[in-house]
């Protein structure tokens, strides 16, 4: 595999200036094409709840509680995408979807010694997003009352409809598609130019074929429009 010359690669870059900008604006028009027309939008709700005390209606909550909550956590996030809950938002909501599909969609976080559960759902309908993540929560307290005999979840901030999409990002998407033209483009150029072994001048000759030069025949057609200029001026 011969090394490639980055001058003599500039140089035809330069010199199919047209296929690399024709490359560029298809590729960039496809990537919009799928991102305008294609792409589904995504949006995302989410629902917060604070784990209060657990020890029934005592409003108290003490350092037991606290670190009782803490290890539970693992356990209520395993509720919430449980069978049992999920089966009852499909059925409450009246959705088209299996329990498999909207677990995918739940996520679920908590930070570390946090008594605050927030709950994520993603829908392709804004308002699916807002109504799922609101019922999980809703079924969720009332699944742990039932379990357990407590009544510890109370909800902070209820989930509300997103009107921006998550995946729907159009100065970035741009930019990536832009840049991913320009990359199809230097592939393409690359590929060309490393696969051509035509010899397109004198200097190629010397360093490729390791051969003396003693004469060239010039180009006709360059010849002719430097002599048409120059007789334009001399008249």
């Amino acid at each position: 595999m011969e090394d490639i010359n980055i001058l003599e690669f500039l140089s035809y870059i330069k010199k199919h200036l047209v296929f690399f900008a024709l490359v560029v604006i298809f590729t960039l028009i496809i990537c919009l094409f799928y991102f305008m027309v294609l792409r589904r939008p995504v949006y995302s709700s989410e629902v917060s709840m604070t784990l209060t005390g657990v020890s029934g209606n005592d409003s108290k909550i003490t350092t037991n509680d606290i670190t009782l909550n803490s290890k539970m956590l693992p356990t209520y996030q395993e509720i919430i995408t449980s069978r049992k809950v999920l089966e009852q938002v499909i059925d409450n909501l009246k959705l088209n979807k299996t329990v498999g599909d909207l677990a995918s969609n739940i996520k679920i976080t908590a930070a570390t010694d946090s008594m605050v559960l927030s709950v994520r759902v993603v829908d392709s309908n804004r308002v699916v997003a807002r109504d799922v993540a609101n019922e999980v929560a809703n079924i969720f307290g009332s699944e742990i009352k039932n379990l357990y005999n407590i009544k510890n979840v109370t909800i902070l901030d209820k989930a509300i409809a997103s009107d921006d999409p998550d995946n729907m990002n159009y100065a970035k998407f741009l930019v990536i598609s832009f840049m991913g033209g320009i990359f199809v483009a230097l592939a393409g150029l690359l590929f060309v130019f490393f696969i051509d072994n035509t010899v397109k001048s004198v200097e190629q000759v010397d360093s490729k074929m390791d051969m003396i030069v003693l004469g060239a025949i010039p180009d006709y057609h360059t010849m002719s429009k430097s002599t048409k200029k120059g007789g334009k001026k001399h008249e």
